[in-house]
């Protein structure tokens, strides 16, 4: 009696020389195993193995900082002095420019931002004003609303046209 059988609780012999169904993965239990010739028939292949892997040569590796000069088929180069000044003055070329205009825009950023403050600084003074106050400042920037009181507008207007009745002198 095989593993299959066992697990089915059935011993008919019709049952047992029929080719059992592929169980899922879900439904196999640990008794049925997988052996590599199974798993050659579906496809599937081995790949290197570790075992054949040669220990690292440099048992104990050094951690620290290095200049790569030490590099197997590297040379260091000697840089001449001109050379050297040459590669600085590349460099530098520009840095003057970029400088001008790093400072430029910190100031400009500066300038938003105080602007920024002061204008939100009017607004809160602008909010604690009493009706008085904030008629006077209509008034002195030119906004008040003038027909409001009907008849000292008419009087004004006959005194710029030079009406003089004798009923407001």
């Amino acid at each position: 009696m095989d593993a299959l059988e066992a697990l089915s609780g059935s011993s008919s012999d019709s049952e047992a020389e029929a080719e059992p169904e592929p169980q899922p993965a879900a439904k196999r239990s640990a008794a049925t195993k997988i052996s590599l010739e199974d798993l050659q028939q579906h496809g599937y292949s081995g790949g290197p193995s570790v075992l054949y892997v040669p220990p690292p040569a440099d048992a104990d590796p050094n951690w620290t900082w290095s200049s790569g000069a030490d590099r197997k088929g590297v040379e260091p180069v000697q840089e001449s002095r001109e050379e050297r000044e040459r590669n600085r003055e590349a460099v530098t070329s520009g840095l003057d420019e970029e400088a001008r205009l790093a400072r430029a825009a910190v100031s400009h950023a500066q300038q938003l931002k105080a602007g920024r403050r002061a204008e939100a600084q009017a607004q809160k003074e602008a909010a604690n004003l009493s009706w008085k106050q904030k008629e006077k400042r209509k008034r002195e920037r030119g906004q008040q609303a003038s027909s409001k009181n009907y008849i000292e507008e008419e009087k004004r207007r006959a005194r710029q046209y030079g009406m003089v009745s004798g009923f407001d002198t």
